[in-house]
C-alpha cells in the first residue's frame, strides 16, 4: 500500500498527518492558509519541497473561495498570506523560494490591465 502525502483537486486540499505515522493513517483538510499555516508549523507536514507545495496550494484553496474583484486588493493578500505562510516555518528555504516567485507573478498579472480578476485568481 503506497500513501500520498499530499492529495489535492481543485479547491480541495488534504495532508497525510505525519506525526501520527506509522502507527496511524489520518488526512488533515486544508481550508485555506490559516490551515497551511498550522500544518507547516506543527510539522503534520515535512519535508522542504512538501511543505512548500502544501503553502501554496493551501494559498490557492482560499484564493478560490474568495470573491474580491479588486486586483489590486488580490495582489496585496496574496503577498501578504504568502509571508505569513513563511513565517511559519522560516527556516525552510523552500516555502520561501516559492513565495518570491508567486509574489513576482502575482506582481507581473497585477500589472497586465487587460487581465480580468477572474483570470487573474486561476492563474
Amino acid at each position: 500500500m503506497s500513501l500520498e502525502s499530499i492529495r489535492y483537486n481543485k479547491g480541495k486540499l488534504e495532508i497525510l498527518d505525519q506525526l501520527l505515522l506509522p502507527l496511524q493513517t489520518r488526512y488533515v483538510k486544508v481550508e485555506g492558509v490559516e490551515d497551511g499555516w498550522k500544518v507547516i508549523n506543527k510539522m503534520q507536514v515535512r519535508g522542504a519541497p512538501a511543505i512548500a507545495i502544501v503553502g501554496c496550494l493551501s494559498l490557492a484553496v482560499e484564493l478560490l473561495k474568495d470573491n474580491t474583484l479588486d486586483k489590486k486588493i488580490m495582489r496585496q493578500e496574496i503577498e501578504g498570506k504568502l509571508n505569513y505562510l513563511v513565517s511559519a516555518r522560516p527556516t525552510a528555504v523552500n516555502i520561501k523560494l516559492a513565495a518570491d516567485e508567486l509574489i513576482n507573478l502575482a506582481n507581473t498579472l497585477f500589472a497586465k490591465e487587460d487581465l480580468s480578476p477572474e483570470d487573474f485568481k486561476e492563474m
